[in-house]
């Protein structure tokens, strides 16, 4: 009787260990597309608005749009305690853009958010292969 029971054992032990892998993968899923938006955005912000004027319209709208996708990821990450303070910066952000801040300003606020969404979600900023 004990036979039987040790080996459904060892049948149901890997599936519920993979169950558990997969509820690990999924904690963390928006949170590489967001912090790829914000480097982004911290990127080709600078060039895209000078001294309050918008210089290329076309990519500043694109980074708007890419603000709201950004807005919506930031919302559907996982519940922790800082996601409140990631929504509120992504929220400064969005306004600091719409108010067409200086260049350096909100390239910095947006490096600043990165470091915090990658250190709340634990989302890994090395390549994942080193160059020769």
């Amino acid at each position: 009787m004990i036979a039987p029971i040790r080996f459904l054992a060892w049948l149901l032990l890997p599936a519920l260990m993979s169950c558990s892998f997969n509820l690990l993968a999924a904690t963390a899923e928006g949170a590489p597309q967001a912090l790829h938006l914000l480097d982004y955005i911290g990127a080709d912000y600078p060039p895209t608005v000078e001294a309050g004027k918008v210089i290329d319209e076309s990519e500043y709208r694109e980074q708007v749009e890419f603000l709201g996708v950004l807005q919506g990821l930031v919302a559907e990450l996982p519940q922790r305690p800082e996601r409140a303070e990631l929504v509120k910066g992504v929220d400064e952000l969005l306004a600091a853009v719409s108010a067409h801040q200086d260049g350096a300003t909100v390239a910095r606020q947006a490096r600043q958010l990165g470091a915090k969404l990658a250190v709340a979600y634990e989302v890994s900023q090395a390549p994942a292969i080193t160059p020769d």
